[in-house]
């Protein structure tokens, strides 16, 4: 049985990249029994509804093709010319209605199809795949879930054509039984006709039943066949998100970078504020082009620490406002100015420090 069984281990279900991998590749949970019961049935439909008008533009049609007076009926066929157009004339009446059914069998199996799966134009189905004429895949197909349940489906539409063919036929026997005694042929004919009608429309109606089942089966399948192990899911994830051993070393180099540029900044800052030990917040305030002050570097422990060593080595001030300071570190990112509701107590350093500078505030 391992021959046939590759899916050990398989646990997790399929991750959206797969499942878009795998439509891609022309593999959906298409139901074929739905698409022909559902074509069949519109198909009986029409025919129900609109027949009778087939059936009478046929019969203009014959009429006047088997008409032999030289009337108004023809026109000249002396040449090739005539005889086309002569075609045409007997086609006229025919061809709207071959139009019209042929364009509603066409949508009705778009309609039962693409409705089940959804729209997708992919050239990768139609590539030749050696792997099809593999005689051993091709064996362990026959052993899958899926040929199982195509048998018993097939098993099934014959059982269900059986009888509704007995109970159609059943309710009828004796008016076909009576039908040499009709004088009328086209009576005759539309007997028969309803009965055709009937049994292809119980038919379909069981058929579209029956696809229910294999609809829900398909996606089953299809759910089932996709599964991943949980090594799979891993690749795929570091693929889509990257390897966390280098997403951590990108994140290093980032934090490094960012710490590089707030040391290259500090000595350009107007003030430093701390609490005095955990927290420190450099300011800079450029009148010509920021509304506010700015953020232009922050920290904590160490790299607070940090900060404020390079502050006194620039000889930038050092204001001690614990609550302030912990405020703008928790509400302001490096770069960006700090808000409105900060404005009175960070205008009130800039000035204590602008006085000390000799600067007027």
């Amino acid at each position: 049985m391992a021959l046939f069984r590759d899916d050990e281990g398989k646990t997790e279900k399929a991750t959206p990249q797969r499942l878009e991998e795998a439509r891609n590749k022309g593999q959906v949970a298409l139901s074929h029994e739905f698409v022909m019961g559902g074509t069949l049935l519109i198909a009986v439909l029409l025919l129900q509804r609109f027949g009778a008008n087939l059936v009478g533009a046929l019969q203009e049609s014959l009429r006047r093709g088997l008409d032999v007076r030289l009337d108004h009926h023809h026109v000249a066929v002396g040449d090739i010319a005539g005889f086309w157009r002569e075609s045409v004339t007997h086609l006229v009446p025919v061809g709207p209605w071959f139009v019209f059914f042929l364009l509603a069998f066409l949508g009705a199996t778009l309609l039962t199809g693409y409705g089940q799966i959804g729209f997708r134009f992919t050239f990768e189905t139609l590539g030749f795949k050696l792997e099809r004429l593999d005689p051993v895949t091709n064996l362990k197909r026959l052993f899958q879930p899926a040929a199982l349940n195509r048998t018993f489906l097939s098993l099934g539409k014959l059982t269900v054509l059986a009888l509704v063919l007995w109970l159609v036929l059943r309710s009828r026997w004796q008016r076909f039984a009576m039908l040499y005694g009709v004088a009328d042929f086209q009576s005759a004919v539309l007997v028969i006709a309803e009965a055709v009608l009937a049994v292809f429309f119980w038919i379909s109606a069981a058929v579209l039943l029956l696809s229910a089942v294999d609809v829900a089966w398909q996606r089953f399948d299809h759910s089932r066949v996709l599964m991943m192990t949980k090594q799979e899911v891993e690749d795929e994830r570091k693929r889509t998100d990257g390897d966390p051993f280098i997403k951590s070393k990108q994140r290093s180099a980032r934090l490094a970078l960012m710490r590089q540029r707030m040391m290259e900044a500090i000595p350009k800052a107007d003030v430093v504020i701390t609490n005095p030990t955990h927290f420190s917040v450099a300011l800079k305030y450029d009148r010509a082009n920021n509304r506010a002050p700015e953020v232009v570097a922050k920290g904590v422990d160490e790299l607070a620490l940090r900060i404020r060593e390079l502050a006194r080595q620039h000889d930038v001030p050092l204001m001690e406002d614990p609550p302030l300071a912990r405020a703008l570190y928790r509400a302001v990112k490096v770069g960006q100015e700090i808000p409105e509701k900060f404005y009175k107590a960070v205008a009130a350093v800039l000035s204590h420090v602008f006085r000390l500078r000799g600067e007027v505030a």
